[in-house]
């Protein structure tokens, strides 16, 4: 059975007492605990990846794996001791979370007993490792390895254009290891070299996708053989933070982004379903092309046909298909999304634009702002300007939506002299038309 590897996960929280309660082991009476300032600083830095709720922070950690997006990972079960002396038993990563989130001036951890064991990752031989820690002076050259205080924030814009690399388990068990972009990669230590030939069997969900979304609840088999039933997305990413790889336990149901229901009875209709979401090549160069909409029809995992727009004819060659496989756009049917529907989408997040008003691809994003301007930002450098402002209407009548803009700034006010007309509208792509001239936005975010 093929494992799958989450991205951007957490852990499942247990917020309501300061030591573990899944358990009724006793509190540690005897050990050979230490007072350790590492102990204290790795537990506050570890209380930074997550909120109050003991959720991951999404931007805190692009993979959603503890030993890439932290540093390393504990080994279970660990001794531990409060300032005030008392001690307890920790056996998961889920009652140290419950125990920091719950830190305060005056109870926190201090004490730990050694040795005891880490997994991290060794660049050399692209491995998780275990590494035993047998005093306070090793743990520090772990906490001074992990470079906590060095003051280095890794600044990667939010664009998803996944890569992958392989990674060795503690196990032996390969898995592929996902990050949002090459810069959170490169932020980690790899390069271009380092990366898999594609992601496409990886299933790499910041938080769940824009194509799917599962119908809990469901059932996973995590790396140590644990099954666990989630109730929702959230518990999901919880439950998989610390771990490589996992194993769903068919079947279940998901629902496809244009509302399809689709029921997934095994690995291979999974794979399918990912094939479907995932399966662009990524190398494929085709941003100095003109734009020349093309559209294909194209079957769903459950039979049903949907229509795709491409900027031009070599997307749609890199996804496969060829000009036999064309069909002219202007037949396919209009958008019934509504002016709140669309509003919604818009105000999300950045979205990607591309039009045929331009004799190429910008590379820039633009955001609409809930005060009706209009703002773009430059995918390069970060750098954004207002441009003018944006709005919507929508017939009565005819239920038909339109949007405008206005722009003194070139090439923007090119769009701004048009009138546009709401052509296709989901969460992931909206497609405007004037004419023969098209205005085409994909969503940028997670």
């Amino acid at each position: 059975m093929k494992n799958f590897k989450l991205f951007l996960l957490s852990l499942v929280c247990i917020t309501s007492v300061l030591i573990s309660c899944t358990n009724d082991e006793p509190l540690v009476e005897e050990q050979n605990i230490e007072d350790s300032q590492s102990i204290t600083v790795s537990l506050a830095e570890l209380r930074l990846q997550f909120n109050a709720q003991g959720n991951l922070i999404p931007t805190e950690n692009p993979t959603g794996n503890i030993v890439f997006d932290f540093c390393f990972d504990f080994v279970y079960p660990l001794n531990l001791s409060y300032n005030n002396g008392t001690t307890v038993t920790v056996n998961s990563l889920d009652e140290l979370i419950s125990i920091i989130i719950n830190f305060n001036n005056d109870l926190y951890i201090n004490g730990i007993e050694f040795p005891f064991d880490v997994e991290t990752y060794n660049d050399t031989s692209d491995a998780i490792v275990v590494v035993t820690i047998n005093n306070e002076e090793e743990f520090a050259a772990l906490i001074e390895n992990c470079g906590f205080d060095n003051g280095f924030d890794c600044e990667c814009y939010e664009n998803y254009d996944p890569v992958c690399v392989e990674i060795e388990a503690p196990d032996g068990e390969t898995f592929l290891m996902t990050y949002p972009n090459a810069c959170y990669a490169e932020c980690d230590g790899f390069t271009e070299d380092d990366f898999a030939e594609n992601c496409e069997s990886d299933y790499n969900s910041p938080g769940g996708t824009d194509c799917f979304e599962f119908n809990f609840p469901i059932t996973i088999i995590t790396d140590n053989g644990d099954t666990i039933v989630v109730n929702s997305q959230e518990e999901l990413d919880n439950a998989l933070y610390n771990s490589y790889y996992f194993d769903f336990v068919y079947s279940f149901d998901v629902t496809l982004s244009d509302g399809t229901l689709l029921s997934i009875g095994n690995e291979e209709a999974f794979l399918e379903l990912l094939e479907y979401c995932f399966g662009n090549d990524d190398d494929c160069l085709c941003q100095d092309e003109a734009i020349d909409p093309v559209c294909v029809e194209i079957e769903l995992p459950n039979g049903n046909t949907s229509i795709i727009t491409y900027p031009n004819a070599c997307y749609a060659e890199c996804d496969g298909f060829t000009e036999t496989d064309f069909i002219n756009c202007n037949n396919t049917n209009p958008s019934d999304c509504n002016e709140d529907d669309i509003t919604a989408y818009l105000q999300e997040c950045q979205w990607y634009s591309f039009t045929s008003l331009y004799d190429n691809v910008i590379p820039e994003y633009f955001e609409f702002n809930l005060d009706g301007s209009w703002t773009v930002v430059n995918s390069e450098t970060g750098t954004s300007a207002n441009v003018g402002s944006w709005s919507i209407s929508q017939d009565p009548v005819t239920n038909e939506v339109t949007m405008s803009f206005s722009s003194n700034m070139e090439p923007y006010s090119l769009i701004a002299a048009l009138d546009w007309t709401v052509f296709i509208c989901n969460e992931t792509y909206i497609e405007l038309h004037s004419n023969n001239d098209i205005l085409g936005l994909e969503r940028s975010c997670d």
